[in-house]
């Protein structure tokens, strides 16, 4: 089967979809048959998982990504025009190419547009309102991230079951930071000015993640518990929409005790994930939630949410919490922080939760959907 897989997203900032990618890319690696062809198209090559460029069926393409409108309506159709032999399918992910000359695999990762439209700006509400429901009726297959959010796709938009597909995410290995590169990142921590312990959120702050409740409740947490009063509360990741809500939430905290670093490079999020007390993740909507696996992979405690998809990820290796509820999200930061024998009982726990979303899961998910659709001739090569 020869799959054409637009990359074009690593490097672009576009955040859960380039993990996503790369996660499919490292699972397709991993398990890919030798009749597999994976021709790769890619805007940053050097970005794309080591996996991928050491792998002898995999073909790396260059191209520009261009805005999201001309990317599918024109490149990414000539693209796939150009492509020889023809492929099978293409796999593109939240738009198809307009035209596609071969069946189009599409991942939709979540539907908060569609409950929470409110949360977006209006011209960004409009398209993904008006595209992705008619594309994801048109495409061969439909991807997504968990089974919750495969619940959702087939129940809001009157998907036929038997063509959507969970393709679970899986994250890159942990790398611990030590010597020379754990000092300089300490040192870019200090001058940041987080100088004690803290938890950690990481990932955009968009309306949905919930950060500023997150923020109220350490800030009430750090109040009323003596003994986290030196901890501090960072903020990692950029925001995509216009908002504040987070900093106007950080006033009523102590000085210095919110920490806002926007966004992060790579090293600096491994060592934010490693040295973190625990990782707070209280988001409204997900289609999945990949920063609680991550601390899971580094053995940092998380505080969770109830909400859509996350407890589906998360299983018993997190402290789980409403995320409408001030006072629920501090008592669980109050646990994660204080009480040791949970704390030892998540960790153990975490690990194992890493140890189920491995890549190998998520190629072979990811073949299964290509299977599907690809003509039966080119399965029995």
């Amino acid at each position: 089967m020869r799959v054409v897989i637009d990359a074009t997203s690593v490097g672009s900032g576009l955040g859960g979809d380039e993990t996503m990618i790369c996660g499919v890319l490292r699972g397709l690696a991993a398990v890919a048959r030798p009749t597999d062809e994976l021709i790769v198209l890619a805007s940053e090559p050097d970005l794309l998982p080591v996996e991928i460029h050491s792998h002898p069926n995999a073909r790396i393409v260059s191209m520009h990504r261009h805005s999201g409108s001309r990317h599918f309506a024109i490149d990414l159709t000539r693209a796939i025009a150009t492509i020889r032999p023809v492929p099978d399918v293409v796999f593109s992910v939240t738009h198809a190419p307009v035209r596609s000359p071969v069946p189009v695999a599409l991942m939709v990762q979540d539907l908060s547009f569609h409950h929470r439209p409110d949360l977006y700006p209006p011209i960004e509400r409009a398209r993904l309102r008006a595209v992705v429901p008619r594309q994801t009726r048109a495409a061969a297959a439909v991807l997504t991230v968990s089974d919750h959010a495969r619940s959702d796709l087939v129940r809001s938009f009157s998907l036929d079951p038997a063509r959507v597909f969970t393709v679970p995410n899986s994250i890159a290995p942990a790398e611990p930071q030590r010597g020379e590169v754990l000092e300089r990142g300490l040192t870019w921590l200090s001058a940041e000015g987080v100088s004690g312990p803290f938890v950690l959120y990481l990932g955009n702050l968009h309306p949905r993640k919930n950060v500023a409740r997150a923020v109220r409740a350490f800030t009430q947490l750090r109040r009323t518990e003596p003994a986290l009063a030196d901890h501090q509360f960072v903020v990692a990741g950029a925001r995509w929409f216009a908002g504040g809500d987070e900093e106007r939430a950080a006033a009523d905290a102590p000085t210095g005790a919110i920490r806002f670093l926007g966004r992060v490079t790579d090293d600096q999020r491994e060592l934010l994930l490693q040295e973190a007390e625990a990782l707070v993740y209280v988001s409204t909507f997900e289609g999945f939630g990949l920063p609680p696996l991550e601390a899971m992979a580094r053995g940092t405690v998380v505080v969770a949410s109830t909400a859509t998809s996350i407890p589906e990820v998360c299983g018993d290796a997190a402290v789980l919490v409403d995320p409408l509820d001030t006072d629920a999200i501090a008592n669980g930061l109050r646990r994660a922080l204080t009480d040791d024998p949970l704390r030892a009982r998540l960790v153990a726990a975490g690990a194992r939760r890493v140890a189920h979303y491995s890549v190998e899961r998520t190629g072979r998910a990811a073949l299964a959907a290509f299977d599907s659709i690809a003509p039966s001739e080119v399965l029995s090569r």
